[in-house]
């Protein structure tokens, strides 16, 4: 397995050399019928196989050979990315005497201490660009959960911890059921929406498709919350409880929206909802960027092709600009239905899901 992950990494390296200087090459990597990657995952895959053949011959080395694994070899690339060529090199050094015989926890530890050692003066530095970085995020999971996320600096995250603790032990009696860690989580939600007496008035918007029929408790398909996926049927029904309605028709078979159209460059409010719902994702292969996070692009550049929905599609900022700053062309034979041609020739297609699929 070593063998192979190190010779995918050169293979990366070669192509990424032989295609320098062509801004949007990661893209027809990303969906090439072999990998099927996102554009994040290809250009971190390429980033990676750049750094190891170019900067730390000895890592990919001992992986080819099987000293190491693919997962301590990415600990090593992770931590000398912001190095300088001769601080990487050192490290490296230090690193690999031991890592073959040490756990992944054990030698990413002893990375990180190297890493200081090494380079003290660039750790302050970068302290201070992570600082920089901080946000929040959320991940979806199964079963109708996510994970909500924020990236802090160290001091921060812990006392927001401590306060969350503390006030989850306050408020923890005998009789409530919930455990210690739900409690924590539950205070969490009520910081941020509401009060713990719920009286709170903010408000938030969240885009929620749920059929006639499971609103009206005749059927348990499941709902769609944008952003997220999938929702049960009660969870749909909860949130549709409090919510502004807006109707959407569907065909009946295949549960594609119905058309709507409009003449003016800009997409008002109506028919933004309606491809935002009908695309549900960037429309680029492989891209899951939620539709209402990303732009709105006629398929045909407006005026001559006009602002409907079989003219429209949703495309993150950087699919969008691989579209109109590269020589990728883009079709929509049918509403919704997108093929695209890659600069080398290859054609993908994107189908639409249904609605409620």
């Amino acid at each position: 397995m070593a063998y192979h992950q190190a010779q995918r990494l050169h293979v990366l390296a070669d192509y990424a050399i032989a295609c320098e200087g062509e801004e949007f090459f990661e893209a027809e990597i990303a969906i090439a019928a072999a990998m099927k990657w996102t554009s994040r995952w290809t250009s971190d895959q390429v980033a990676m196989a750049l750094e190891m053949v170019t900067r730390l011959p000895q890592t990919i080395d001992a992986l080819e050979k099987g000293e190491i694994d693919f997962y301590k070899a990415r600990v090593l690339y992770d931590k000398t990315v912001p190095l300088s060529a001769d601080h990487a090199a050192e490290v490296e050094a230090r690193v690999l005497v031991k890592a073959p015989d040490q756990t992944g926890a054990q030698m990413r530890r002893l990375t990180n201490r190297v890493v200081m050692r090494v380079d003290p003066e660039g750790e302050k530095d970068r302290a201070e660009i992570r600082k920089a970085q901080r946000c929040t995020g959320m991940d979806t999971l199964d079963h109708g959960m996510a994970r909500f996320w924020a990236l802090l600096p160290g001091d921060t995250a812990t006392m927001c911890y401590q306060r969350v603790d503390d006030i989850a032990r306050s408020v923890r009696n005998p009789k409530d059921p919930r455990t210690l860690d739900q409690i924590r989580a539950d205070v969490v939600a009520d910081l941020i929406l509401a009060t713990p007496d719920k009286t709170s008035s903010v408000k938030t918007e969240v885009y929620v498709t749920i059929s006639a029929a499971t609103l009206m408790g005749l059927s348990e398909q499941p709902g769609e919350l944008a952003g997220y996926g999938p929702i049960t049927a009660e969870m749909a029904r909860e949130l549709a409880a409090d919510a502004t309605w807006r109707r959407l028709l569907t065909e009946p078979t295949s549960g594609e929206p119905l058309e709507f159209g409009t003449s003016t460059y800009r997409p008002p409010a109506a028919l933004r909802r309606f491809v935002w719902t009908r695309d549900r994702t960037c429309r680029f292969p492989g891209c899951m960027r939620p539709s209402h996070e990303s732009d709105l692009d006629h398929t045909v550049p407006f005026p001559n092709g006009p602002t409907s929905e079989a003219n429209l599609g949703a495309f993150c900022r950087y699919h969008h600009r691989v579209k109109h700053r590269s020589t990728w062309e883009v079709a929509q034979r049918k509403p919704g239905r997108f093929t695209f041609t890659s600069p080398a020739g290859r054609t993908y297609t994107r189908d639409p899901e249904p609605v409620l699929g």
